[in-house]
């Protein structure tokens, strides 16, 4: 039951006299206790009360249930008040103190699922793999091996450079003179950049009926 002193106090005085309480430890707590229940009876709300005295909601909450129960635990935050919480814990959540262990079944699923991914990624490697080897072979085809005059001796040619060759060499047959000459130039110019001559590179006509074989 609250005292006349406690009615006569404003709840800023009630929350300050707790809080000192609070603070001189546990001795003290049915002390602030009371003056929490008086200001929470003055229309305080418990987290306003909180926010004063430098606690949580639930705290305070705490505080005053244990008030409520004529302080029967002894002490609102000890050993027993400890031990109370754990064993409502347990009430409520019994499943989480307890593990199954896995199945059969499930240790299959597991098993089953640890290949998937183990051949998951020996598939990524060989595909990686693969792709390292194709790659390869496209720069392999940018260069082409040709003969020259007969000589058994084989010079590597960019295949772009051969591309040109050609192409410049089919515009010697073209009606305008300034094709024909721009395509004798650019043709001089490539055969001197090989360092062969006219004659290694045309092609002898029987080897070029034996490449066409």
């Amino acid at each position: 039951m609250m005292t006349v002193t406690q009615r006569m106090l404003t709840v800023a005085e009630l929350l300050s006299r707790a809080t000192r309480s609070i603070a001189s430890g546990e001795s003290s707590l049915r002390a602030a206790a009371e003056d929490l229940a008086a200001a929470q009876a003055q229309g305080a709300t418990q987290r306003q009360i909180a926010e004063a005295v430098g606690k949580s909601a639930g705290w305070v909450n705490r505080l005053l249930q244990w008030r409520e129960t004529g302080y029967r635990d002894g002490t609102a935050f000890g050993p027993q008040a400890k031990a109370s919480r754990q064993r409502a814990r347990r009430v409520q959540s019994p499943e989480q103190s307890k593990q199954k262990p896995a199945t059969t079944s499930e240790q299959a699923e597991a098993a089953t699922a640890r290949t998937r991914a183990e051949t998951a990624k020996a598939e990524a490697v060989k595909a990686k793999a693969d792709a390292r080897t194709a790659r390869a072979k496209a720069k392999a085809k940018q260069y082409s091996f040709f003969s020259f005059g007969g000589n058994t001796e084989k010079k590597e040619i960019h295949r772009r450079q051969r591309e040109l060759l050609v192409k410049y060499l089919g515009m010697l047959g073209s009606d305008q003179d300034g094709e024909r000459a721009t395509a004798a130039l650019f043709c001089e110019k490539q055969r001197k950049q090989l360092g062969l001559t006219w004659d290694d590179l045309i092609i002898p006509a029987d080897e070029a009926q034996a490449r066409a074989a």
